[in-house]
This record gives structure tokens, C-alpha cells and sequence, in this order.
């Protein structure tokens, strides 16, 4: 984290956080501040300290927390330290150079850059699925009203840089646009899906159509005031990062209500990003994907400010 220590730019750090099937944390604070100089010295010593340290007997506990949790914060440390080129490790500044209150800003859609006369249109691709045919014309687009650049976003989404101000109106009036709206549901928005089934020989269930139906099937019951962001993965290995969704899917297999064996979630409920990140937690446990419809919306209700079509109408 950027941090400045008597008058000089650098960074604090944190180390250890990860995501797995049975346990998931934050990277915690090593109360270390490094000069810019030194960041590729101090990941070097990180790395070495735990090669040197971490558990290779147990796969299932080759994590760096691990070795922490055994260690303790200040021995792992002090491991850290005597790995420095010079053997000191200096204490952490007393504060980091964030704006504690910052939000993620919005891209997708049109929106001005830095550069004089230039945008950028943020395109969402529904869940991340991107056909051959779909490639070719976004590199067209990208050459014909761009720069020839596409950037891709870690919400499987779409962004052409450097447009020319006078070219959006025609940018915006391509048929592909229909297909990657600038302008989606504030429910497909936040929507990210991991392989599934269909092509990873380690996913439980189907996630791409699953989750663009269930999103459907939720738009029907409720409307939501804003974008709820809601991540699907097909097994525990978490390749769509449920825990830092604002609800999340993972997937696994249940009976249903007739006893037979069905796809299913567990459902994740509060993780945030931005200023005040944090996890999700588990809040419903192997729930049929035919069932997740109504439990959602109520989530979306009780949580997010969301309201019941129905109410809407009676309210007209």
C-alpha cells in the first residue's frame, strides 16, 4: 500500500491473503515499509522466506497464512528481514496514502479520458463469453474507432480506449453493441461467471447460462437501485472469487425436493471491494440452482434496497 515514511514514497505491506475451498483471509499487515527501490528486493525475500519455511508434507496447507499461522506475524518477519539485502526491514508508516472513502468508479458506457478529445466505452460481455466471430468484429471496432487497443477487465468485460469524440455516436450505433450493451441491467452489470462445466474438467455444475438465468428469473421478482455484484464459481476452487462478491454461487451438488441429485449453490453473502473491502460469508448451504430464484430476491430485498415488482405495481 503506498505510504510515505519521513518524506520519502514507498510502501507498506500486507502479505498472506488467499481463497480456498475451506478457508479464505485477508492478506494482513507485515508492519514493514519499504522505499520504491527496494519492492523487488522485499517480494524477493517474501518469496524466499516462505520457500525456505512453508509446509511441502501437507498439499492441502502450502499457503503462505499457513506458515504464518505457525509462525506468528513478527517471527515471519523477522524471517522476511534477514532475507533483505542488507538485513533491515524498517518499521511501517504510520499511514497509508488512501483515500479511506473511494469507490470503484464506473466504465462501462462512454466516459471522457485525460486526453483532450478522446473517450472510452465500456462494453459488458454477459458473462465473459466472447464467440470467434465476436473477437474479429471488436478488433474492427477497436481499429475503425480506436486506437487498435481493447482492454479487458477483471469483470470479463470490455473496454476500446482512445475513441475520438466525433466517432462515439457511430460506436455506439454498431449492431455488436446490441449484443455488448454499454448500458446493461444493473443486475448483469455486476455479473461474472467462471468456466463451468462446460470446458473445466473441475467445475460441479454449469455457471455461465446458469447465472444469466437465474439473474433473469431474479429481474422478474425485484428491482434493485444499484449494481449488486454477483460472482459464480463451479466448485470450491473459487476461479470467479465468490468470497469478494456482493453474493455469491459456488457450486456443488444437493438433492431436491424429490430426493433426486441436482446441481446446487452455496450461496455467499457481504463481500466488498473498495475502501472498506471484506470478505463474504456463507449463508446458505446447498441450495438447488432450480430454487435460487426467490432466495436471491429476498437477499436483494433485505440487503441491497431492492423492491418487489409487485409492490411496484400496486404502487402505479
Amino acid at each position: 500500500m503506498p505510504a510515505v515514511k519521513d518524506g520519502k514514497f514507498g510502501f507498506n505491506l500486507l502479505v498472506g491473503g488467499f481463497i480456498s475451498p475451506k478457508r479464505w483471509a485477508e492478506a494482513l499487515p507485515l508492519d514493514a515499509w519499504v522505499p520504491g527501490d527496494d519492492v523487488i528486493s522485499v517480494c524477493k525475500a517474501v518469496l524466499e522466506a516462505y520457500r525456505d519455511l512453508g509446509t511441502r508434507g501437507n498439499r492441502q496447507k502450502t499457503r503462505m497464512m499457513w506458515l504464518i499461522d505457525e509462525l506468528g506475524m513478527e517471527v515471519f518477519r523477522s524471517e522476511v528481514e534477514k532475507r533483505m539485502p542488507h538485513g533491515v526491514l524498517e518499521r511501517a508508516a504510520p499511514e497509508d496514502l488512501i483515500d479511506k472513502k473511494w469507490q470503484r468508479r464506473e466504465y462501462l458506457g462512454v466516459h471522457p479520458q485525460k486526453q483532450e478529445g478522446l473517450s472510452y466505452v465500456g462494453l459488458h460481455v454477459p458473462v465473459g463469453r466472447v464467440q470467434a466471430a465476436d473477437m474479429f468484429e471488436l478488433a474492427r471496432l477497436a481499429d475503425e474507432y480506436g486506437s487498435g487497443e481493447l482492454r479487458l477487465t477483471v469483470e470479463q468485460n470490455i473496454v476500446i480506449p482512445n475513441v475520438k469524440n466525433g466517432k462515439v455516436e457511430a460506436l455506439l450505433a454498431e449492431s455488436l453493441l446490441h449484443k455488448f450493451s454499454p448500458q446493461p441491467s444493473l443486475l448483469l452489470k455486476g455479473l461474472v461467471a467462471c468456466t463451468g462445466i462446460q470446458f473445466c474438467g473441475q467445475a460441479i455444475i454449469e455457471t455461465k447460462q446458469r447465472a444469466l438465468l437465474v439473474t433473469q428469473q431474479v429481474e422478474k421478482l425485484v428491482s434493485v437501485p444499484r449494481t449488486v455484484r454477483m460472482h459464480w464459481t463451479g466448485c470450491p476452487n473459487s476461479c470467479g472469487q465468490v468470497q469478494v462478491a456482493d453474493i455469491g454461487f459456488m457450486g456443488c451438488l444437493a438433492k431436491d425436493s424429490t430426493g433426486k441429485i441436482v446441481e446446487a449453490a452455496h450461496i455467499f453473502v457481504g463481500g466488498r471491494v473498495g475502501s472498506d473491502s471484506h470478505l463474504a460469508d456463507v449463508h446458505k448451504k446447498s441450495v438447488p440452482c432450480d430454487d435460487l430464484a426467490p432466495i436471491v430476491a429476498d437477499i436483494l430485498v433485505e440487503r441491497f434496497g431492492a423492491v418487489r415488482r409487485e409492490r411496484e405495481e400496486d404502487d402505479e
